[in-house]
């Protein structure tokens, strides 16, 4: 007699969350224009390289997110790699707050999207694809131009900021 096993339940959102935030992420910013000129975007973490031949980054958004509606409209967006001194940038850029964008330090780039200032590093991305996964979407851009300033990376783990360790050893 052979013993039947049922498939363990997926775990809960507050269970995956708990999970997750003992990975230490850097914190990114990925902004865009609406083609009405409204500049919309917000704070996340889930971004990453998918491609060196073609550039491509990917970053994955809420399906119901604003900046994803202008993204889409647009074509084209920003990644920024936020600095360790740019907290409150970030916490505004995860508010619901109506602009994100007063008070803070930005230009145009050359595709259209808004780029943060003091940044460690931004991409400007034309859009390549998007697929719908669960509750978000994977975005992938083409990486059509990058600017690099250096710094040290703001971090988010165990929900909270952190950064590196000032003085860092190596092997």
């Amino acid at each position: 007699m052979s013993e039947t096993t049922s498939a363990p339940s997926a775990v809960s959102a507050t269970e995956l969350r708990a999970f997750a935030g003992h990975f230490a992420t850097g914190v990114a910013v990925v902004t865009t224009a609406h083609p009405d000129g409204a500049l919309h975007g917000l704070t996340l973490n889930a971004v990453t390289s998918l491609s060196l031949d073609p550039p491509l980054y990917l970053v994955c958004l809420d399906h119901r997110s604003n900046t994803l509606k202008a993204l889409k409209e647009s074509g084209h967006f920003a990644v920024h790699f936020l600095d360790r001194s740019q907290s409150e940038i970030s916490r505004v850029f995860a508010s619901k707050q109506e602009d994100k964008f007063a008070g803070v330090e930005h230009i145009v780039g050359e595709s259209g999207s808004p780029l943060i200032g003091g940044v460690l590093a931004a991409a400007e991305c034309r859009l390549s694809e998007i697929c719908t996964i669960g509750d978000h979407m994977i975005v992938i851009g083409e990486v059509q131009r990058t600017h690099v300033f250096g710094g040290e990376p703001l971090l988010y783990h165990r929900g909270g900021y952190t950064a590196l360790e000032a003085e860092r050893k190596v092997a």
